[in-house]
Parts: C-alpha cells; structure tokens; sequence
C-alpha cells in the first residue's frame, strides 16, 4: 500500500479560499467608501453598478445591504443608496454647501411685468436673509410650468444645500425635486406636498376683507378684475366670492371680468364694465398693477374714480394714491430662507410648516363711499 504524505509541521500557511462574488462587491465598495469615491454620498444604482462590475443586480444587492447592517450606507426610499457621512475619514467628509438655490417662476410677458414687483421684493428679502446666516443665493427663472428642469441644471452643476421654488404651482414638478435629497421650501404659493415647507400672502382672506370694506361704504355691487390664469391663484377670486356672501351681495358671473395684467387687460376690463347692466359701482382687483391701469383708462375715458366707479387694488406694487391691501413681501422671501435653512439644520427630524402671512389695508384716494 502506498504511504500516507506526511501531515503539515505548521510551517505552511493555512490556503484561502477564493472570495465570492458578493463578497468582492463588499470589498470594492468598502475600498471606494473609504476613498471618497462618490463624491456626492450617494451610489450609482444597483442596475448601474452591476453592469459596471459584471455580476448579477441580487448580488449587488445583498453586498450593499451587509454594508448597510454595519452602517456605512443607508437607502432612502426612493432616491437611492447613501454614504453615511460619519462613516468617512474626517478628511473625506465633503464641506456642507453654503449655497442655496432660488428658483423664480417667469409669467407670459403680457402679465410678467405686474408680478415682477412682488417676485423682486421677496427675492430681496430671501438674499438679505440668507446672507446674514452666511449662505449665497443661485438665482434661476424658470417657465412657470417646468422648473424642474432649470433646477436639474443648477444642481448638478453646482450641488445647493436646499432650493426655494417662487410662485410656482405644478405640484407633479415639485413633488420630482423632492427625490434630490435636499429640503424644498415654495414660496408665494403651497401645493398639499407632505416633504415641502410653503410660505404665502393670505390672498383669501385679504379679497374678503377688501369686499367687506367696499361694502362698508355702501356698496352692494362689486365687480372683480381677475387675473385670466385664476388656477395660479385661486385664493383672491374665492375670497372675493366669500365676502360676497357673507355680506349678502349680489354676485354674478359677469362681473368677474378676467384680463391680463396689462393696459389691454385695462382696457378690456373697462370696456366689459361699461356694458355691464346694471353697473358694478366699485372694482376689487387682482393686484395694484391692474387697479391703477384701469384708473389710468377710466381717468382717458373721463370716467370718475372713485365718483363713478371706486378701484380696490390687491397688493403688489406700490401705488401712493391707490387703495389696496399690501403684504410684506421682503418677510415672506425672508421667512421662505428661514424655513430652507430650519429644514437643513434638523434634516431627517424636520417637520414641514405652511405659513399664511397677512396683508395689511392701505387708505389711498380710490374708494369712496357710494353716492346718494
């Protein structure tokens, strides 16, 4: 019979077995981890990185999920598969960015020039407000209908530590931007979005008061001069309606006369009043751009103001003899950095808020009190 090789004394080392597949994806993202290799905290997608590596999305998978048990990754639903921040060496560890982004909504040019008052005054006050806390605003405008785009550029060339989104409405764009990772405040607007905090003028309330005034100096029919593009601000026409009824006004659909905010809008909105019959004897309007051009065409039409029709104008710009409720606009630009900066402070724990700020009445010399 053959003889038995001799056993091992112990002066070989003992053979390793060959590493798995997911065991090598482990150790390869250890390696990058470790290295500062994803440079934004976050990973390419299983999808992505098993074509990159050549094995299997399972197992890719079940390596990311070994390293999410020992806490060097974490996967939010949704977004994607993280580095924990305080897992990396000090010296990896990326710098939290000082600078925000403010996206701005632009309107059809017809109605641009009446909504930029209020646009540059909130844009005024979030810069003075972000730079007192050591934050830059990038400033973008953007179509009112797809800011997401003009956002995606901006961040991927510049990552921001959080955006507001000014004056925009379209909740499927902002609900999108809410998968980025970073906080998210809209201001001059709210959209019923559980990750977004919102700041806005309270339009409802103040058309409200702005009927019951009118109506406090007698007068029982009051037209509206509405914004045509109503779905973006839908507050003033219902506050508008309310106080109607609580004061048991007549209402009619003709006198809610939509236009443009601009001197044809003007000129369409005294034009459909003078056909009206009977006649609203005062006009609650959208804001103080659209109130004083319709002064301007009724004083061309040599029609007295406020003798024959009194103007109530809804905030915005600022007009001296006009009279109109105003909101602080610089505070609510300044309030939308506040909240941006609150969100990134407490992160994860963070609870949006939504925050209605008033207007205040202003006296000017374009309301009386009706005739006999």
């Amino acid at each position: 019979m053959p003889r038995k090789p001799p056993k091992p004394d112990g002066g070989f080392p003992r053979l390793g077995r060959p590493l798995t597949l997911g065991a090598q994806v482990e150790q390869l993202l250890r390696q990058a981890i470790a290295s500062g290799q994803f440079a934004d905290g976050r990973l390419p997608t299983e999808v992505e990185l098993a074509e990159q590596l050549g094995v299997s999305r399972e197992t890719v998978r079940l390596a990311a999920e070994v390293l999410q048990r020992e806490g060097l990754l974490h996967k939010v639903r949704r977004r994607g598969t993280y580095v924990r921040l305080e897992s990396l060496p000090t010296s990896l560890r990326p710098a939290p960015s000082q600078i925000l982004g403010y996206i701005q909504a632009s309107y059809d040019q017809r109605d641009g020039g009446a909504l930029r008052h209020t646009s540059a005054a909130m844009l005024q006050g979030a810069v003075e407000a972000a730079g007192k806390r050591g934050f830059r605003l990038l400033v973008q405008e953007a179509d009112a209908t797809k800011p997401l785009e003009s956002f995606r550029l901006i961040h991927r060339a510049t990552p921001l530590a959080g955006v507001v989104f000014a004056s925009f409405g379209e909740e499927k764009q902002l609900k999108k931007a809410t998968a980025f990772g970073i906080p998210v405040v809209l201001v001059d607007h709210d959209a019923p979005l559980p990750k977004i905090d919102s700041i806005r003028d309270d339009s409802f309330d103040a058309a409200r008061l702005a009927v019951h005034r009118l109506a406090d100096l007698g007068h029982r029919r009051i037209a509206f001069a509405a914004w045509r593009q109503v779905h973006l601000n839908p507050w003033r026409l219902g506050g508008y309606r309310q106080g109607m009824r609580e004061r048991r006004l007549p209402q009619r659909r003709q006198w809610e006369i939509a236009a443009t905010l601009d001197e044809p809008g003007a000129k369409h909105f005294v034009r459909t009043w003078l056909d009206l019959r009977p006649r609203p004897t005062a006009a609650y309007c959208f804001n103080n751009t659209i109130a004083r051009l319709i002064v301007a065409e009724l004083r061309r039409e040599a029609i007295d103001c406020p003798g024959e029709l009194s103007v109530f104008g809804g905030g915005g710009e600022e007009t001296a003899e006009l009279t109109c409720h105003q909101a602080d606009w610089p505070a609510i630009g300044a309030r939308g950095i506040e909240m941006l900066l609150k969100a990134i402070e407490e992160g994860e724990r963070h609870q949006p808020e939504h925050a209605v700020v008033g207007h205040r009445f202003r006296e000017g010399m374009t309301a009386d009190a009706i005739g006999p």
